[in-house]
């Protein structure tokens, strides 16, 4: 019995074969990111907030004021749930949605003096509890993870909302 895989796929490691990078990867960015928003919730700025919704803040806080279909576009999410999303941060009053001047179809969604606190309170937060997970790593280690890091931003497509 051959135990190659078929072209172009590759077979599931044994119990004796380390997972593969892909594997590794997979196991660990999205477990990582719900720990740190999880230690980024405890904290007062991300009270009532989604982390969907601090990307919308996030991203218009960096980039100024978004079309609604272009958060949508670099969020990779579709247009209704920028709407909902949207709707729900003008009910806080953090956002204000107004007419596009180039098509009074479109929606621009502009942050509130208030959203623009928010979205820096939450961005500082976000960055404190990275730092409170990371610190116990010695500094070597973080060395090669910040590397690692930075290596693996040719993976992020460029339109997406970094940051």
């Amino acid at each position: 019995m051959s135990t190659s895989s078929p072209p172009g796929r590759r077979r599931s490691p044994s119990k004796n074969e380390a997972p593969s990078l892909e594997a590794t990867l997979i196991a660990t960015v999205a477990p990582l990111m719900r720990h740190l928003i999880a230690h980024a919730r405890r904290r007062q700025a991300w009270s009532e907030l989604t982390y969907q919704q601090y990307n919308v803040l996030r991203m218009i806080d960096t980039m100024g004021p978004q079309g609604q279909a272009e958060v949508a576009r670099r969020l990779m999410v579709t247009a209704p749930v920028v709407t909902r999303l949207a709707a729900s941060l003008a009910d806080q009053e953090l956002v204000e949605r107004g007419a596009d001047p180039k098509d009074g179809r479109a929606v621009v969604l502009t942050l509130t003096t208030k959203g623009r606190r928010r979205a820096r309170a939450m961005r500082r937060d976000l960055l404190e509890a990275a730092r409170e997970l990371l610190e116990p790593i010695p500094e070597k280690r973080r060395a090669a993870i910040e590397a690692a890091l930075e290596e693996l931003q040719v993976l992020v497509p460029a339109h997406s909302a970094r940051r």
